[in-house]
């Protein structure tokens, strides 16, 4: 597995890497591993490494924010406040931090599924779960989760 202790650089390094031709087969050639599960562990990582970073922490607070916030007052997409609001730019720099873990890991993905850390990220922010390392964690993911997440000793 690569090396995640420093992740500076991320955007530059996933930018030089989707404009080579290595990239560009390698997101276009994971379009065919449609139901892949995604490592456990790998998962776990993602969620840590976007909860330690500053910026990825903000932005994943603005999305749980926006969420809530639309909930609460019922907006629809096509609704002007939405629009306003809705943290575009959030949402484009956790999208592309997942494809830059993706590519730097790297694991074999449907590029939908690698959502399921965003999704446990906001689950402990919002306190459904207070770790992701422990029995009771396990049992939450595989239960809500088993779809996106393949533990040891399971085939992905």
């Amino acid at each position: 597995m690569a090396d995640f202790d420093d992740i500076t650089g991320w955007r530059e390094e996933l930018a030089a890497f989707e404009k080579t031709e290595e990239g560009r087969a390698f997101f276009a050639g994971n379009k065919r591993y449609g139901g892949i599960k995604v490592p456990y562990e790998n998962v776990v990582q993602m969620v840590e490494l976007i909860r330690g970073d500053e910026e990825l922490h903000e932005a994943l607070r603005k999305k749980i924010w926006f969420a809530a916030y639309a909930e609460k007052h019922d907006l629809e997409v096509h609704d002007d406040e939405f629009v306003e609001l809705n943290p575009l730019e959030a949402h484009d720099t956790i999208i592309d931090f997942r494809k830059w873990y993706l590519m730097k890991a790297p694991v074999r993905f449907d590029k939908r599924d690698m959502i399921v850390a965003t999704w446990l990220a906001i689950d402990l922010e919002e306190g459904r779960l207070t770790s992701l390392r422990t029995e009771q964690a396990r049992d939450f993911i595989k239960e809500n989760y088993a779809r996106y997440i393949s533990f040891p000793g399971e085939e992905t």
